[in-house]
């Protein structure tokens, strides 16, 4: 899909609840930047969740390790 943007969303369901994303749900997010994410859009779990703040800082974490150690 050239020249559309691609969006990413419900990638860690799991935190509405819970303060950890499963493995599946981190490594979803891992593959989307590996495969050129243009965003990660992020809803209920920062919306009604229980640890929106967490939410927003563990995906950041998860993004920012494979940027800087992959050679995109």
């Amino acid at each position: 899909m050239v020249g559309k943007p691609r969006v990413l969303t419900h990638v860690v369901d799991s935190m509405t609840d819970n303060l950890r994303p499963t493995r599946a749900e981190a490594t979803y997010v891992a593959n989307a930047v590996l495969d050129g994410s243009d965003a990660i859009l992020l809803g209920a779990e920062t919306l009604r969740g229980l640890y929106p703040v967490e939410t927003i800082s563990i995906v950041g974490k998860i993004c920012g390790e494979v940027t800087s150690h992959s050679l995109l």
